[in-house]
């Protein structure tokens, strides 16, 4: 409950002012319907390793394959739409190398993050997984704020507070008595 308040306070933050702009709604809900997509992946992806030996690796890079054959089509169909410019993309990574550059690292990076998040996913579980990932999505925007990419909002703050905490609760690295389920509590001895 904590998690979904937190991240209910920073969608809002993101709304505030922006009530003619549309846009900005539409961006939300392709970010809450990609959040869920990638939470049935994870879960997916728990399951295959649960009932198959497959190792993270070999099961990142099918994801990656997969990935590349979708995207490839979406752009095609996109294009076709006159909703992305496949045609100018590829020029501009044509003429510039350190766009090939940051491409090349981006890759290596994002398929990084999915090796270490299938190796959690493997270990512990698809739960895990999402509330470790969480803390990324903290650090990115303190990395923004320092950047000068965004700017500080006290909503923004309230919600990355509470989706941490609430991640430090689930995980139980941080314990409230009232909410201590039953497993966890000492058995009293009837004598």
């Amino acid at each position: 409950a904590c998690v979904i308040c937190g991240i209910s306070f920073v969608s809002y933050s993101a709304l505030e002012g922006t009530a003619a702009n549309s846009h900005v709604s539409v961006g939300i809900m392709f970010c809450i319907f990609a959040q869920i997509f990638q939470a049935s992946m994870y879960v997916y992806e728990e399951k295959i390793m649960s009932q198959y030996k497959v190792q993270a690796l070999q099961l990142v890079g099918w994801e990656g394959l997969w990935g590349l054959g979708l995207a490839t089509v979406m752009l095609s169909i996109l294009y076709k739409l006159g909703l992305a410019d496949t045609p100018a993309a590829i020029y501009q990574m044509q003429n510039s190398n350190v766009l090939v550059i940051l491409l090349f690292l981006s890759v290596i990076s994002v398929a990084f993050f999915c090796f270490s998040g299938a190796n959690v996913t493997q270990r512990s579980s698809a739960v895990a997984r999402s509330t470790i990932k969480i803390s990324s999505t903290i650090l990115i925007w303190m990395v923004e704020l320092a950047m000068g990419w965004n700017t500080f909002s006290f909503v923004q703050l309230t919600g990355f507070v509470c989706v941490a905490f609430g991640t430090l609760v689930y995980n139980r690295i941080v314990t409230i008595p009232i909410l201590k389920s039953e497993e966890s509590m000492p058995v009293l001895n009837k004598s």
